[in-house]
């Protein structure tokens, strides 16, 4: 995973006016003052001329303005039984049994919000929620409660019971000054029919965006995510910085980002990008500009090999070869000759080659191959276009002899009538290079 979030390029998106530290514009003259206030100009986006540091303001942005964040790293909240002895007012609920909890967001200097769900006995399920968006301890003065969207996931037993755009003014002393700033966020939860929800999940839902100037008159846009949805703004959340033209939703993906801990480059990678600092309400970040001394692959490439296993570097595993995520896995045929699955490929609903994977669990290579080659994303994606069978050497040993097998682990590709297309050598193969196998099988 670590690879697969650092690969990306620069990125960046928003509308933002910031002034470059220390750059102090001479003194204007009387007339020319004069002037300026019968025809005043637009402020100039924060430019980058040399090395040194340039202050961003960054406005407040809610998926409707484009597409909705994915979820990545939800804040797991208790559901309890019983109320908050804080709570001064409750609602009358249409449930016997309302479930209560309650988030620190921001800077609540010990008062967190307060939540409530409820059921409109139109779903069976807690589809009303109640929040203390004004922290004043009472669930009755804050609008009508939020309606659910209710999804069904996996099965009919199982319901995705989500609240989106929810819309909160967190606390914050920014600049020495007490305010607030706007702050979206979803509530979930996953149950099964007929069941209690035990805890709700509340992630963050919107984002902070911005423009900056580069060197050379490019505009490129910057946006920030609080990805530990806490409701506060620092250097270990996440960032992207890229081309003004770079659509949203190429910035917001999960891969897109980056740890604010990390650095992104211009362009012609001339120039790299360090976040030096963030205020908590994601108002302003300070961005240092200096020359680069090698390419973002370079020093991602660096960081992510001092991480490798030696095995790793032993088969020279490219570090930024994005992985498969942990649901997404090689859908293979296992137990079963070559016949089966040339059965399988050549059905009407299917039509498709077939894969067929040489090795045993006691071959050191078969194993490196599955922890991998095949856990790499390109691979398992490719992998959608075959029916793959695994062919057991230990106890297929006919199978083998049938395809004149004799080392092992090794792939051959077959039509859907079972005869041969291509054939991988043998021994162990990186990611990329059986990618490329793949590929040049499906022509």
């Amino acid at each position: 995973m670590f690879a697969n979030r650092l690969l990306v390029s620069l990125l960046a998106f928003g509308v933002l006016i910031g002034t470059v530290v220390g750059d102090d514009a001479p003194e204007q003259a009387p007339e020319k003052k004069a002037e300026e206030k019968e025809q005043k100009k637009p402020e100039a986006l924060p430019k980058a001329t040399t090395k040194g540091e340039i202050k961003v303001t960054l406005a407040p942005r809610h998926p409707s303005d484009a597409a909705r964040l994915g979820y990545s790293k939800a804040r797991s909240l208790l559901l309890e039984t019983n109320a908050p002895r804080f709570l001064f007012e409750i609602p009358d609920f249409k449930t016997r049994e309302p479930l209560f909890f309650r988030a620190a967001l921001g800077e609540t200097k010990g008062v967190p919000f307060y939540g409530a769900l409820d059921q409109s006995g139109k779903t069976g399920l807690y589809d009303l929620l109640y929040l203390d968006r004004n922290r004043d301890l009472d669930l009755t003065n804050d609008g009508a409660p939020i309606e659910a969207r209710v999804r069904t996931i996996f099965s009919a037993d199982q319901k995705m019971v989500e609240f989106v755009d929810v819309k909160l003014d967190l606390p914050y002393t920014l600049f020495g000054k007490e305010g607030k700033e706007p702050y979206s966020a979803v509530l979930f939860f996953m149950v099964a029919k007929n069941k209690r929800p035990t805890t709700i999940q509340l992630e963050r839902d919107g984002w902070r965006e911005g423009v900056v100037e580069m060197m050379d008159g490019r505009k490129y846009r910057m946006v920030m995510l609080d990805d530990d949805s806490d409701g506060q703004y620092t250097t270990s959340d996440n960032w992207a910085l890229r081309p003004e033209t770079t659509k949203i939703t190429d910035m917001l993906f999960l891969d897109a980002t980056r740890s604010m801990l990390f650095p992104a480059w211009n362009d012609d990678q001339r120039w790299r990008i360090d976040v030096k600092s963030v205020d908590s309400g994601g108002r302003e970040a300070v961005l240092l500009f200096e020359p680069a001394k090698e390419t973002e692959r370079d020093f991602f490439a660096r960081i992510a090999k001092s991480r490798q296993s030696p095995q790793e570097r032993a088969l020279d595993i490219d570090p930024l070869r994005p992985k498969a995520t942990s649901n997404q896995k090689i859908d293979w045929v296992t137990g079963r000759d070559d016949k089966y699955s040339i059965q399988i490929a050549g059905s009407p609903n299917v039509q498709k080659p077939v894969l067929l994977f040489f090795g045993t669990n006691t071959n050191k290579m078969s194993v490196a191959m599955d922890t991998y080659t095949f856990r790499d994303r390109e691979v398992v994606t490719l992998s959608k276009r075959f029916v793959c069978g695994r062919i057991d050497t230990a106890k297929l040993k006919g199978v083998m002899k049938k395809y004149n097998v004799d080392a092992v682990p090794v792939v051959i590709a077959l039509t859907q009538k079972g005869v041969e297309i291509a054939r991988d050598r043998a021994g162990f193969r990186k990611p990329r290079d059986f990618a490329a196998f793949m590929k040049s099988a499906l022509r």
